[in-house]
């Protein structure tokens, strides 16, 4: 093997690399973007279901206080 083929070899490896870490962070970005994603579904989840909560609970205290008979009747 001749020290231009050497060479050849040498470069083709390094653009294979450049090739691999360009995608790799390609993958890196697209995995950012959807863990974002994730985290504002998370965030609008929690406020949702902290919503049901509080109607919930304000459902059970109106119907935990006693009724007052209506004098009335």
């Amino acid at each position: 093997m001749s020290a231009a083929e050497k060479a050849l070899g040498m470069i083709k490896a390094v653009l294979t690399y450049q090739e691999r870490f360009d995608k790799l962070e390609r993958n890196l970005c697209e995995l950012s973007d959807r863990l974002t994603r994730l985290a504002d579904s998370h965030a609008n989840l929690r406020d949702r279901v902290s919503a049901i909560e509080g109607y919930l609970r304000g459902r059970s205290d109106q119907s935990a206080q006693p009724r007052l008979p209506n004098p009335g009747s």
